[in-house]
């Protein structure tokens, strides 16, 4: 995906503080192996959000790690402050 950037946050960010701008998912860890998922929201196994600059997930319900690397996305740490968490 093209210009795709990306933040991890360490936390899960509340809708009431996320900007209309910006897309939000959930990361939830795997009980199965080492990896995690990105959904749009996760109930349980939640180990952070992902803040991006374009939509990742489309129709889809959820990607994979793999999924979201094969991307070729730029990591940045200006999209979300983390201390407006």
């Amino acid at each position: 995906m093209e210009n795709l950037k990306v933040q991890f946050v360490t936390t899960r960010i509340p809708i009431e503080k996320r900007r209309a701008n910006l897309f939000y998912y959930e990361l939830r860890d795997s009980e199965v192996d080492n990896g995690y998922t990105i959904e749009r929201f996760v109930l349980v196994n939640n180990i952070g959000s992902l803040v991006c600059n374009k939509d990742l997930l489309g129709e889809k319900n959820f990607i994979t790690d793999t999924e979201l690397f094969d991307m070729n996305f730029n990591e940045v740490v200006d999209l979300y402050k983390v201390d407006e968490v």
